[in-house]
């Protein structure tokens, strides 16, 4: 016999959580109301009859944000060895949409588009890397002198995928553009504005200054690893502040993304640069399998919690993984909101008092006293992921 359920007002309701959502300069217990796909509008009284709703789950003592956008990770899982599954990996610490920053290059793009990019949950836009091969192995890196940038098959994906194509991605530094220059720098910043695209570069162990790589970038254009200290440069001067170049970049509309990493955020310089109020526009997790719940690393709330211990606000880490990332993703006011309207894309958070100490690759302590604990995850419209003591089915939520 079929059972025929009555249709509610709405599918769920997150009643009095902590909402935090900067891109309607919200911080303050509210509630949340979901229907179907979509965030919709409270009513102006306030009065919700539960008998109205299909779901209620009480989010009283726990933060409610817009679902987080990790903005710089690599998940070519099924195509080389340092991508990691997309939804195993994010789903679970509150992440709901996505970058792929350059993992494929133009010979592997439209198999990653296949493969990696619609089977998954989470939202997901790509980096096409300017070195056709992309990241192939740890053991070796990749081409990237300009003559082997493949134009044509390039221009063919943007004309076939367009939607999923958030850039494309150049890796300079140590091992990779030894003796180069900056020459495969212009020649991809070339590129990227003939295809009216954006560049991200990737420059750890940089042989060229910083205010060098800077000065050829533009609107758009995203440096990664912002706060890396391998080699003889990084963003900050002899007297340890930032480049002059920098904050030039910054305002011609260059942005400026964490992508923690393994090794790429030193504690010291983050905070020296937080200090003179130079704050990440994103902050992302760069994770990759040898990172993944690893201790350098582990998941983007982590990453969060650490550019919160060095000087940022709550409400500025909340944007750099909400509605900064959504704009860059060309997603604002769909994704990175609470706003009615928007993918029911939510994350609740449970901001735990904690004594504890991070350590960098460099060997520099962090001291913390709050960490942040995922406790759900839904995705448009859908729970993907809950803590078991984050339910009122079993009793256990006050």
């Amino acid at each position: 016999m079929k059972v025929i359920e009555l249709e509610k007002k709405y599918d769920f309701w997150l009643k009095n959580g902590h909402v935090i959502d900067p891109s309607q300069n919200i911080d303050e217990v509210r509630d949340i109301l979901v229907k179907g796909n979509k965030i919709v509008e409270t009513p102006k009284d306030g009065k919700i009859d539960p008998q109205d709703v299909k779901e209620v789950i009480n989010c009283n003592g726990y933060y409610v944000f817009p679902g987080l956008v990790d903005n710089h990770a690599h998940f070519s899982w099924n195509f080389n060895n340092t991508g990691v599954q997309p939804d195993l990996y994010t789903l679970p610490s509150g992440v709901t949409s996505v970058h792929d920053a350059g993992s494929c290059g133009s010979s592997g793009f439209e198999g990653f588009i296949r493969t990696s990019v619609l089977p998954s949950l989470v939202t997901m836009k790509a980096s096409i890397n300017v070195a056709s091969g992309g990241l192939c192995t740890p053991q070796y890196m990749e081409n990237i002198e300009p003559e082997n940038f493949d134009e044509k098959e390039i221009e063919e994906l943007f004309d076939k995928y367009p939607q999923y194509i958030y850039g494309l991605k150049l890796r300079l530094g140590k091992d990779i553009s030894d003796g180069m220059g900056v020459e495969p720098l212009k020649a991809a910043v070339k590129l990227a504005r003939k295809f009216d695209t954006r560049l991200s570069v990737h420059a750890t162990y940089p042989l060229t200054p910083i205010s060098d790589i800077v000065d050829e970038m533009d609107e758009g254009d995203v440096l990664c690893h912002t706060f890396q200290k391998m080699g003889p440069y990084n963003i900050l001067d002899e007297n340890g502040r930032v480049l002059k170049e920098v904050w030039e970049a910054r305002d011609r509309g260059v942005i400026f993304d964490c992508a923690h990493g393994r090794i790429h955020c030193c504690f010291p310089l983050t905070k020296a640069a937080i200090e003179q109020g130079f704050m990440p526009d994103c902050i992302s997790t760069d994770l990759i399998t040898f990172s993944a719940y690893q201790e350098r690393l582990f998941s983007l709330p982590v990453v969060m919690t650490r550019l919160w211990m060095l000087g940022m606000s709550l409400n500025e880490v909340v944007r750099a993984v909400t509605q900064t990332p959504a704009k860059l993703m060309g997603m604002e006011g769909k994704i990175g909101t609470l706003k009615a309207g928007a993918f029911a894309d939510i994350t609740g958070m449970k901001l735990e008092d904690r004594e504890y100490t991070f350590v960098d690759s460099y060997g520099n302590s962090l001291p913390a006293d709050k960490i942040m604990i995922p406790q759900f995850t839904m995705k448009n419209g859908k729970t993907r992921y809950r803590q078991i003591d984050f339910t009122e089915m079993f009793g256990l939520v006050k």
